[in-house]
């Protein structure tokens, strides 16, 4: 008998939240509040399921998505296959991308496809693999920057029909291969010097992120933020640069991820020198001190994580190269 695809790598509530499921899902059935809260609920009290300010209870959120014809296992796979051991090989392949072993990802991906542990039929399976293999491609200068791009579009398009950068119109709801597609095209916009394009990305999605509140704990809302306050940053929006590096912070703290801390405070830092440099006498002092501040700050919090190693000499560097004298 031929076996099921196993739902893997799925997402935890806290990252689609309820109350966004239960909205999302609704809309898509076409039904009124009125017509999903009979027999479970109240009105108000479904209203207050889908705006978040009450939880469901186990056992009404069960009976709602029943009666949405919907189970966790719909709502929540990334990756489809038949290998009860690809949360492994999965790993590996983010472990050695992360870290820029390219080549050593590019064979991981050959060898998953060549196996055929993530099928290429289902959509999530090549949105998750060539979007690795497409970044790998472009990071290590066998894919140029124009054939990146389209490339990054087509792939984005198998999921998102209606994508158009210039006409950029968000989905209600995002997939996480969708939005580390987009975090990968809104930053090569920016290289390509489309620094409007980018921006209206990174705003637009971050801002649809917020407003269905699935982005809790969530890596790749982190990733949009630090991504766009980047590119604020080297158009020389350091105020908003530093505001973005700020709401960052404020998440982070939220949710106790204190290894990631040290990008937002160093591009504060950055941020503030880079602003000296527009000014001079006492205020470019003045703010080329408080930048030199956050970048030690940074460069402490980046100590304490090993797996952060190898950004400690760039900080360090960077540090050096605009100390003051008698600082």
């Amino acid at each position: 008998m031929k076996k099921k695809c196993l739902p893997i790598w799925r997402r935890k509530m806290s990252e689609y939240n309820r109350a966004s499921v239960i909205r999302y899902y609704r809309k898509q059935r076409n039904m009124t509040q009125e017509e999903l809260a009979e027999g479970i609920c109240d009105t108000y009290t479904l209203s207050r399921y889908e705006n978040g300010t009450l939880n469901p209870s186990e056992e009404n959120y069960q009976r709602i998505m029943n009666k949405l014809e919907m189970s966790e296992e719909t709502i929540l796979f990334n990756l489809q296959t038949e290998d009860v051991n690809i949360a492994k090989v999965r790993n590996r392949l983010l472990w050695l991308f992360e870290r820029g072993d390219y080549q050593g990802a590019e064979n991981e991906i050959e060898e998953i496809i060549s196996k055929n542990q993530l099928p290429l039929m289902y959509v999530e399976n090549r949105q998750f693999l060539y979007r690795i293999r497409l970044v790998v491609e472009n990071n290590s200068g066998k894919l140029d920057l124009v054939n990146y791009i389209l490339s990054l579009e087509k792939l984005l398009r198998e999921s998102f029909k209606d994508y158009d950068s210039e006409k950029f119109v968000n989905k209600y709801f995002y997939t996480e291969n969708e939005l580390l597609i987009l975090n990968n095209l809104a930053i090569a916009y920016g290289e390509a010097g489309k620094y409007e394009t980018a921006c209206r990305i990174f705003s637009s999605v971050i801002q649809q992120m917020e407003k269905v509140s699935y982005m809790d704990g969530y890596k790749p809302y982190y990733l949009l933020m630090v991504n766009y306050a980047n590119i604020l940053g080297l158009h020389q929006q350091y105020d908003e640069s530093i505001e973005m590096c700020r709401k960052g912070i404020s998440w982070l703290l939220k949710w106790e991820k204190g290894n990631c801390l040290y990008n937002f405070i160093y591009n504060i830092g950055w941020n503030y020198i880079e602003k000296s440099k527009r000014f001079s006498g006492e205020e470019s002092l003045r703010l080329r001190k408080i930048g030199l501040l956050y970048i030690w700050e940074a460069y402490e919090l980046c100590e304490l994580y090993p797996e952060r190693k190898e950004n400690l000499e760039h900080i360090k560097k960077y540090f050096e190269k605009n100390q003051i004298i008698h600082f």
